[in-house]
């Protein structure tokens, strides 16, 4: 990894930056773009790559979903008091952390953006490649995110190789930790013995007490028996708490092959085992969540059971002879990003230590539970509590050589106003983690990792902040 050096001026001016995600317009409105960044990939720092681009360029100029939106505003790029360059900012409609990799080493079109010239306040989704930069080419993905480093989504790219890995090498930034949670159907609750469950304290952002924390707990050893092998398939082997009357089936559910997600789980929960036969499979944490849901599995979702690891065409899995239960009494498990979670604080907000994880929206239908013991919040994942997460990579493209499959593309060239508003975006996504509900900046963390699923080591000094219950 080579860590991108913007300057302190640069770096001085994101941290005064910091909190002004807040509504707000451009301080310094422009017409005609100079520089042009197009951000598609991971689906996790959505919100964070939003609030970095508002605090730099006000709301968005158009805003067609939560998501994706469109930026543009004038910004002092070479530092002397004047905004010079006006910047236009994409957020794309994207897919996932592997789909980003790949569009990006391929200069791929093929996703929407928010048209910056269309009707109204929202002016509708385009396909980039409809759109030009200002040099009057096409638009394409030039900066990009991933859960995981490029190579572990290398294998499973267009063509199984990277065709320029020196630009992933020459700009990957760690930007922040993300952490991730084993998500379960609501229907678990009501099997549960009442001393297998509880609920928060206090903070609970639903009515009443209606954030159940299930006791349960998946770790590398029953995540391999779940997911990989499929020869775990009863709750109750989870817990002498599940209703033992009946078989239970857990209803596995995993992301498909090219989702930073999916990377992630490989090497840090599987061992890189091969995922089994006996799941089904799911292109988005959207998709996630719907089908835990909704208590999907291989029993009665065909089409997606099973997943041809060549390929990611689904289908073709069976259910797992392990699964001796019925429908009625399968229950679903799934994983995703938390950015999908919300954090109750327990009823002690100023104790960042029992804060519990729960549904992202009073709707959904699902649990978060426990990873090797620990539940997730961002004390847990600093202190080397819970340690299902990654850091967060960012990605943009410096190849001078523009021409990549036919395309003429496009590059932020050392030292020029891309480079530097590239750059200096990526520097507000480290600063603006700091105010972001589940993201966790780097430089809060006393434990890292040498790389994707490794072992989780301190580094720094035992501090007094890790001392609490």
């Amino acid at each position: 990894m080579k860590t991108i050096a913007v300057g302190a001026a640069i770096a001085l001016a994101a941290v005064a930056l910091c909190g002004e995600a807040k509504a707000q317009a451009c301080a310094n409105p422009c017409t005609t773009p100079q520089v042009h960044i197009v951000y598609f990939g991971a689906t996790a720092p959505n919100q964070a790559i939003n609030i970095a681009m508002k605090s730099l360029y006000g709301d968005p100029i158009k805003a067609c979903t939560s998501v994706i939106n469109t930026y543009r505003c004038m910004r002092d790029l070479d530092l002397n008091g004047t905004p010079e360059t006006c910047v236009q900012a994409y957020v794309g409609s994207n897919l996932g952390s592997c789909e980003g990799v790949d569009a990006m080493d391929n200069k791929s079109s093929a996703f929407n953006v928010c048209d910056p010239n269309g009707v109204g306040g929202s002016g509708g989704v385009i396909s980039a490649g409809l759109l030009n930069d200002e040099a009057g080419h096409p638009l394409y993905a030039n900066y990009s995110g991933s859960d995981v480093a490029y190579s572990l989504c290398e294998p499973v790219v267009t063509g199984g190789v990277l065709k320029r890995p020196g630009v992933f090498d020459d700009t990957e930034q760690n930007v922040f930790v993300n952490g991730f949670a084993f998500i379960v159907n609501r229907n678990i609750e009501s099997v549960l013995d009442p001393r297998g469950k509880s609920v928060p304290a206090g903070g609970c952002p639903y009515a009443g007490t209606d954030c159940v924390q299930p006791n349960l707990s998946i770790d590398q050893d029953t995540g391999k028996a779940i997911f990989a092998n499929n020869n775990l398939c009863d709750w109750r082997w989870l817990s002498k708490d599940v209703d033992p009357t009946v078989a239970r089936n857990i209803g596995s559910v995993m992301r498909n092959r090219v989702s930073g997600t999916r990377r992630n789980l490989n090497v840090t929960v599987l061992g890189n085992l091969a995922p089994g036969q006996g799941n089904i499979y799911e292109a988005g944490s959207g998709g996630m969540v719907t089908d835990v849901n909704t208590n999907l599995w291989c029993g009665n979702t065909a089409a997606k059971c099973g997943e041809n690891q060549a390929t990611g065409v689904t289908g073709g899995g069976a259910v797992s002879a392990a699964c001796t239960g019925t429908n009625a009494n399968t229950i679903s498990l799934g994983y995703i990003g938390v950015d999908r979670l919300v954090l109750a604080d327990n009823g002690t907000p100023a104790d960042p230590h029992d804060d519990l994880p729960v549904r992202n929206a009073v709707g959904d239908n699902y649990d978060p539970i426990q990873y090797a013991g620990a539940v997730f919040n961002k004390a847990n994942t600093r202190c080397g509590r819970y340690n299902y997460w990654s850091i967060e990579k960012n990605y943009y493209d410096n190849d001078a050589n523009v021409a990549i499959n036919g395309r003429t593309g496009y590059f932020f060239p050392a030292g020029s106003a891309r480079d530097k508003a590239v750059k200096e975006l990526i520097n507000q996504v480290v600063v603006d983690a700091a105010n972001d509900p589940t993201l966790i900046p780097l430089a809060n963390m006393y434990f890292a990792r040498a790389r994707d699923g490794a072992a989780p080591f301190p580094n720094k000094p035992y501090n007094a902040f890790c001392d609490q219950p």
